[in-house]
């Protein structure tokens, strides 16, 4: 069990990126001088463990308490941390749904040791290992990532192991029902990404036909031993059409690109050109390009966006209206020095690249996860980046006027979490009348994820005119005129949205 270290003086930042993005460099601070993991791939993610509605970060194996104020401290916890560590991946959400975060970690020693632990949030900064089916469990997990995906309220989780990647990783992916009592059950069925062995890396849980339920999309190697980029494993859940739990592999008939030969690493689902539905992203590793699928009406056309040019051994994408104008962008990361970028979303359907440098210039051009929140509360979005010997904590300082708002979730019927929750958000921007969309989503990084909060940037919008969030329960909540410039906290079912932060 670590000490507790407090950490009181202000954050410093020292070296200035393009678009007012700012390194934090002050060696008080614990992000900035905790020594890093010696270790290859890593997930991490921005959660709050109090809901004090400030942004708390984890990374392999540590809380960073958000103290306020720029200020954070390592809290003392009995989750496993190793400077030897080869990669973890890591979720959060409420899966007892008794009102704080819960944690799902996997983590590898090569030939040591390899587990996967589900760490309950005991709501007083403390957290417990909670004995599960997963004790019985140890190897090379690859990823993890919690998910609702048959609309019960009680969060499921999926395990993927990169078969002959670590040499001791023979096992098919393994996905795991939640039970209203806490416990879990595993599926077995006999889909093929429960029984084929193959180089599976991180899952991505995407309602990406947005009928609501939630799709898996798992990208997959090659890793060792395998030659050639192939196609990853692509799954409708069947939950709507149907009426039961069910998935169903798509071919290129049902998905065009399904069946494409990729070496997937991270898939987003984002409605980046706001034309009314979701395209669709992936990063690839080696042996082909990263892919932008542009969603026209059904049917996906392959965008020249100028991330998806080059093959430079690319990991995460993640997607965030970083300059507040109401659109997405996007930032890359990879294990070369050319790989990683800060792409602007120009509104028109194309991007502009702005300073390649952003990355690259402090992880050494080895950066594998990230995570994007408002950890300072001041209305714009701040990234942490993690990759070989190197982290950063990046602070959007922003100087435009554009608008903002922010959002928590809190399910009643659904998920405490609010997991697959999906927010459509309409305000006028430049005299235009704009629709945005959000899904709320604890597996949209390599190995980890975004902050549980929802986002929009409103450039010149003086108001919200409307809010839809259609809630995995199949409850659905309007809401009319809100202002922005506000962090809300909506609850299923309510019609009153309060403030979160004052």
């Amino acid at each position: 069990m670590r000490t507790l270290t407090l950490f009181f003086c202000c954050v410093f930042i020292s070296k200035t990126f393009a678009q007012d993005f700012t390194l934090v460099s002050d060696e008080s601070n614990p992000i900035v001088s905790e020594a890093p993991i010696k270790g290859t791939f890593f997930g991490t993610s921005w959660t709050d463990i109090n809901n004090d509605n400030k942004l708390d970060l984890f990374y392999a194996g540590t809380i960073f308490k958000n103290l306020g104020e720029g200020k954070f401290e390592t809290i003392s916890t009995d989750i496993p941390s190793s400077k030897e560590v080869a990669l973890n991946s890591c979720s959060w959400a409420d899966y007892e749904n008794d009102g704080d975060l819960d944690l799902i970690f996997s983590w590898v020693i090569p030939k040591t040791k390899a587990e996967t632990r589900i760490y309950k949030n005991n709501g007083n900064g403390k957290f417990t290992e909670v004995k599960t089916i997963l004790n019985d469990i140890d190897s090379a997990t690859w990823s993890t990532q919690w998910c609702d995906y048959n609309n019960d309220s009680h969060p499921d989780f999926i395990l993927t192991f990169a078969d002959k990647f670590l040499g001791n990783s023979h096992f098919p992916n393994r996905l795991y029902k939640g039970n209203k009592d806490g416990s879990f059950t595993e599926i077995k069925e006999s889909y093929e990404f429960l029984t084929k062995l193959a180089p599976y890396t991180v899952s991505n849980w995407i309602d990406y036909d947005e009928d609501g339920d939630t799709d898996l999309f798992i990208a997959s190697g090659p890793a060792a031993g395998v030659k050639g980029a192939a196609p990853d494993f692509i799954y409708k859940n069947l939950l709507t059409e149907t009426g039961n739990e069910g998935f169903q592999k798509l071919t290129n008939t049902e998905l065009s690109f399904s069946e494409e030969k990729q070496d997937g690493q991270c898939y987003n689902a984002v409605d980046f050109d706001n034309d009314g539905d979701l395209d669709v992203s992936l990063t690839n590793y080696s042996g082909t390009e990263n892919k932008l699928y542009i969603n026209n009406n059904g049917k996906y056309v392959k965008s020249e966006a100028p991330f998806t040019t080059t093959n430079t051994n690319n990991l995460s994408n993640t997607w965030a209206d970083f300059d507040n104008d109401g659109d997405l962008d996007i930032l890359i990361t990879a294990s070369s020095p050319k790989g990683s970028g800060y792409f602007i979303n120009n509104g028109d359907g194309t991007f502009t690249e702005n300073d390649s440098n952003l990355i690259n210039a402090v992880t050494s051009g080895n950066s594998t996860g990230i995570t994007v929140g408002d950890y300072d509360n001041d209305g714009d979005l701040d990234f942490f980046v993690v990759g070989g010997s190197k982290k950063s904590l990046f602070q959007n300082n922003l100087k435009n006027d554009n608008g903002w708002v922010n959002f928590k979730l809190i399910g009643t019927k659904s998920n405490k979490a609010a997991l697959g929750a999906r927010l459509q958000l309409t305000s006028n921007i430049n005299g235009k009348i704009v629709t945005q969309k959000r899904e709320i989503s604890a597996s949209n990084t390599f190995m980890g994820h975004n902050s549980l909060r929802a986002h929009f940037g409103l450039a010149n919008s003086s108001k919200i005119d409307e809010l839809i969030i259609n809630w995995p329960s199949g409850a659905m909540d309007t809401f009319k005129n809100l202002d922005i410039n506000k962090f809300y906290t909506l609850e299923e079912g309510s019609n009153t949205p309060k403030s979160s932060i004052e």
